[in-house]
């Protein structure tokens, strides 16, 4: 998991992008996505086409670049709140 939030401290990719990157299959990928958005690690943004991931960084400011959005679509950050303790799934 450390290699996805690595690779998504660059910028916001989708989960086919970062599939193909890592090596591993897509609904693996997705999972660990999943896992880690729960925690409070990522954030998902969804557009009308895809989904894409990018890394939370506290503590500073954000500048958001979503690749592939036309003019004059909108997309919406998912932002839930952190699950407690007994609520996230250990992936071993």
């Amino acid at each position: 998991m450390e290699m996805i939030v690595r690779s998504l401290a660059e910028r916001p990719k989708s989960v086919k992008e970062l599939s193909e990157e890592l090596g591993v299959g897509w609904k693996t990928c997705y999972r660990y996505l999943k896992s880690l958005q729960r925690i409070g690690v990522l954030v998902e943004i969804k557009t009308r086409g895809e989904s894409l991931f990018m890394s939370r960084r506290p503590y500073r400011p954000k500048l958001l670049t979503v690749p592939r959005v036309r003019a004059g679509e909108t997309f919406e950050i998912v932002d839930a709140k952190p699950p407690s303790d007994d609520e996230v799934e250990v992936l071993t």
